[in-house]
């Protein structure tokens, strides 16, 4: 009997271990519905034509339009945005520091817009145990049966004071100076498409083709499962030891402008990588500074 309630108890334990933290079902969010405030993460037009009932809207693209025009990751040390813009956009959203916050997408094959919006918040300070992603987005909840709705909701004024971790983001100086150097304890991951990578896709508002020297090749939609957000935990070790990239090192990772590299940053966090950075200036940034290195084909 001692021996089966050892089993039992340590059958749960595992369970419990292959949780992901930053995940949340519809079931929980919808049981918990009235102490979270729920971020659609993508498109107002999207917004205006189904959400979750009292949702607040930030669309991860229209906050890189911000960071973009405003130049706030030069002028902000490669924070996604500048505190004081950070500052007042979740303040008029209705989030503080204390707020319980779930972030959601509607588009299966851009799930990355939820990460990037869950980056911008931890980039600010905010707990990441007050930060979850609804797993399988707005669809798990309708798939659920809950309750939608295309109202927009206005939501009271809060003051969120950020407190910026600096140590989540890299520089262009940090990562020429791997490109230099190319100390075994770092790895810079291009979670890009492999088009890209190699130079086969040029993008309109980029001069330049390529990608960083040094940088090791690994697609973002790799890190996707196909019945949860993530792989399993195995399968992405497997080939992380494969790439030798391991918990030891530091991993600096860049996409195009920092929002794929936010569903890589947080998969990676998930199965305990703690060292993690994202060079938010990305490809935009290198591609277009003709006085950088770059590996062209």
């Amino acid at each position: 009997m001692v021996k089966f309630i050892i089993f039992i108890l340590l059958a749960f334990l595992y369970a419990f271990a292959d949780e992901n933290p930053y995940l949340i079902s519809a079931k929980e969010a919808k049981e918990n519905f009235k102490d979270y405030i729920f971020i659609f993460a993508d498109s107002k037009e999207n917004y205006q034509k189904e959400h979750i009932p009292n949702s607040i809207n930030i669309d991860a693209f229209y906050l890189q339009d911000i960071a973009i025009q405003n130049k706030e990751k030069e002028r902000c040390k490669y924070l996604p945005l500048c505190p004081q813009t950070a500052k007042k956009l979740f303040s008029e959203n209705g989030i503080s520091n204390k707020s319980k916050v779930i972030i959601y997408y509607t588009n299966p094959d851009k799930p990355y817009t939820a990460t990037y919006v869950w980056f911008v918040l931890y980039s600010m300070g905010m707990p990441e145990t007050n930060l979850k992603i609804l797993d399988g987005g707005l669809n798990a909840w309708k798939n659920a049966g809950y309750e939608t709705t295309s109202t927009f909701y206005n939501p009271k004024k809060a003051d969120f004071k950020p407190n910026p971790r600096y140590n989540v983001v890299a520089t262009k100086e940090e990562v020429l100076k791997y490109v230099k150097e190319r100390p075994e304890d770092t790895v810079l991951l291009d979670v890009r498409s492999f088009l890209e990578h190699v130079g086969k896709q040029p993008i309109q508002e980029i001069k330049r083709v390529g990608h960083i020297p040094g940088a090791k090749f690994i697609y973002w939609k790799f890190f996707q499962g196909k019945d949860s957000f993530f792989k399993p935990k195995e399968k992405i070790f497997k080939t992380l030891d494969e790439l030798k990239i391991t918990k030891d090192k530091k991993i600096i990772i860049s996409c195009s402008i920092g929002v794929r590299s936010s569903f890589v940053f947080l998969a990676l966090k998930s199965i305990g990588f703690n060292n993690l950075k994202i060079y938010t200036g990305g490809w935009y940034e290198w591609g277009n500074d003709e006085n950088l290195p770059i590996w062209e084909p």
